[in-house]
């Protein structure tokens, strides 16, 4: 049964700030939209909506290893595989959780192998005489390949990786301009750790951030592979939301060499989780939650002795309780009061702009909540320490590549 094919739709909450036609890879002017909604997450608005398609479409055939397969398109691959039930599961990164995409285009962990080159499937329309190969061995032959942007100072202090695409889908995202943006440059691991262009007298640190860098985990281990080999001695960090960080993706980056890892815990209860970060779903969020808090619980156990980690609390009256930042101190002391914790301001961004700014007594009164349960170790990073987000209206202005 052919399932209802979609169509993005824009309403008036629409500000034209351009991000749908300019930073994401949109199939629309060569195929008509393909109701792929990878539009839809990047809207500031949140202006954009699927909504049943009325004009006709086309029957469309293909393979799928070797086998015929027809299907009425537009459609993207991603769509027509689980229509005709070939789920996409992670290919790349088989330990991952099924849902683990970023929805966007952007983190290729949906990708599989599209007449012979690799291609992510979400955003990838299904063409006429297309051969689709969902082979896993000839998926891990193929080079790991994600969006990302690299960045040098200034106004970095150190060379950094941003990758794109995100698991999350926060109103209060600080970088949603580039998380959610399918438009940029797709490279490899060896590629990436040569555009650092790392100076070995100069540079001592690089930063991997995003987004979500562990989406796409073989492309992130072999990535740390590639900058250890390029700079013997330089410390690598990994800034994550530790959704996806199991104890054994935690000892394949250790091995690769990382040296930090900063886990971002944005919650301690499901429902504060689901709110902040915009999942709607119960059994995601509680699963999130507990591997980026076993996460933490395992880098202390396990790693405590060479692997520095720094834990980030991010918070905003309006989406933290006091009780709620209690349950995360109290939990923090719990695996070792000594664990260093930055509490992060959580300034107006992205969808929630009218969003008051949080003033320093109220972050000198979670500050003193954390130290009075226990915490020895902590810091506010707040103010003008914190770049302002990109407003939308000022999308064409901004470019951080280099």
């Amino acid at each position: 049964m052919i399932k209802q094919r979609l169509i993005s739709v824009r309403s008036e909450r629409c500000l034209d700030c351009g991000f749908c036609r300019q930073y994401v890879a949109c199939s629309l002017r060569k195929t008509g939209c393909i109701g792929c909604g990878v539009c839809i997450k990047g809207c500031p608005q949140g202006a954009i909506d699927l909504q049943p398609r009325t004009a006709p479409g086309s029957s469309i055939k293909f393979k799928v290893d070797g086998d015929a397969c027809q299907i009425e398109g537009p459609l993207s691959v991603l769509h027509a595989l689980e229509e005709l039930g070939f789920p996409v599961k992670n290919q790349m990164t088989v330990n991952d959780p099924a849902d683990a995409f970023c929805a966007t285009g952007g983190c290729w962990n949906c990708a599989v192998v599209i007449d012979g080159a690799l291609l992510p499937s979400c955003i990838t329309p299904v063409r006429e005489g297309m051969e689709i190969d969902l082979n896993p061995d000839k998926i891990q032959r193929s080079e790991p390949l994600r969006i990302v942007t690299l960045m040098r100072p200034a106004p970095h202090y150190h060379p950094s990786i941003f990758t794109h695409g995100c698991n999350f889908s926060c109103d209060l995202c600080h970088n949603w301009n580039l998380t959610f943006s399918s438009v940029g440059r797709t490279i490899g691991p060896e590629k990436t750790a040569a555009g650092l262009n790392l100076d070995l007298k100069e540079d001592y640190w690089v930063g991997i951030s995003g987004g979500e860098p562990t989406l796409n985990r073989r492309w992130l281990v072999e990535t740390v592979r590639e900058l250890r080999l390029a700079a013997p001695d330089i410390r690598i960090q990994l800034d994550t939301n530790a959704s996806l960080l199991t104890p054994d993706y935690i000892d394949e980056l250790v091995e690769a060499g990382i040296t930090d890892i900063s886990p971002d815990l944005k919650a301690k209860g499901p429902d504060t989780f689901m709110r902040v970060c915009g999942i709607t779903s119960e059994k995601t969020a509680r699963d999130y939650l507990e591997t980026s808090w076993e996460a933490v619980r395992y880098l202390n156990d396990a790693y405590g002795d060479h692997i520095f980690m720094a834990v980030s609390v991010p918070c905003h009256p309006n989406s933290h309780s006091v009780k709620e930042l209690e349950e995360i101190a109290q939990t923090i002391v719990s695996i070792n009061p000594d664990i260093p914790v930055t509490l992060i301001e959580y300034q107006p961004a992205f969808r929630l702009r009218d969003w008051p700014f949080v003033s320093r007594k109220a972050m000198d009164q979670v500050l003193k909540v954390f130290e009075t349960i226990g915490l020895s170790r902590v810091i506010v990073q707040g103010g003008t320490e914190i770049p302002r987000a990109m407003d939308p209206m000022d999308l064409a202005l901004s470019s951080e590549e280099f």
